[in-house]
């Protein structure tokens, strides 16, 4: 679920001085980073100006490269350099997330099959509640963020719930993919909670755009159409 594509700065720098350069330019501040504490790391790399970008770029590669050997230690340790350096950026913290939510559950549930479902579902919990935390850390009026919450919670949490929550929250901020309102309907329709896919169709309908044919206003007027047609059927009041 994680992108491996390492930034265009990066490739750059990697053609022009090597790896072997590159390494020795950050490995002063690799050294001394990982012995501040996890509350100072974003201090301190905003004290190197510029570089902290260089810096990203590099705990990135790192990050990649424990993730090909599946070294749950080394790859946190990297990404919490990754996103100490990198700021706010999205990129980091999107694929960070992923690899937290999706991917280091799976490695253990790969090492450890016949562990009890419970147990199972447990480390997917977990993992997908580490992703939310930095999704979600600066998330605001952002529909972008909140989608990828709701994905997190969904697929890697396995909680309709709390992803419909997410979902619902995309769904109501300007620029929102039109898509986060329609998967919040089917979520409230898998948990049994009809009537309020219904009103929330009914409310969200008439926003929605003719002409655009990503919002696919006709589908959804169709679903609603069902929905109404169902309760009807079962005696429920509309």
């Amino acid at each position: 679920m994680k992108s491996k594509t390492a930034q265009i700065s990066l490739i750059g720098l990697l053609w022009l001085g090597g790896s072997a350069a590159l390494s020795q330019l950050v490995s002063p501040w690799t050294s001394h980073a990982t012995s501040v504490h996890s509350q100072g790391l974003a201090g301190f790399f905003a004290t190197t100006g510029g570089w902290a970008n260089l810096a990203a770029d590099w705990f990135w590669l790192r990050a990649n490269i424990a993730w090909e050997t599946q070294s749950e230690v080394a790859v946190r340790s990297w990404l919490q350099l990754t996103l100490a350096a990198g700021g706010d950026s999205f990129y980091f913290q999107k694929n960070a997330a992923r690899i937290l939510a999706y991917d280091l559950p799976a490695w253990r549930i790969a090492v450890e099959p016949d562990a009890p479902a419970a147990v199972h579902a447990e480390w997917r919990r977990v993992g997908a509640a580490e992703g939310l935390a930095i999704v979600l850390t600066t998330a605001g009026e952002d529909p972008v963020r909140w989608l990828e919450a709701g994905n997190l919670a969904l697929y890697a949490g396995r909680d309709r719930q709390l992803a419909g929550a997410y979902f619902h929250r995309a769904a109501q901020l300007p620029g929102a993919p039109w898509h986060a309102g329609r998967i919040y309907a089917q979520l409230l329709i898998e948990q049994g909670r009809r009537h309020e896919a219904l009103a929330w169709l009914r409310e969200w309908l008439p926003r929605i755009p003719p002409d655009d044919p990503l919002a696919h206003r006709e589908l959804v007027g169709e679903r609603l159409a069902e929905l109404e047609l169902e309760l009807r059927s079962l005696g429920e009041p509309l």
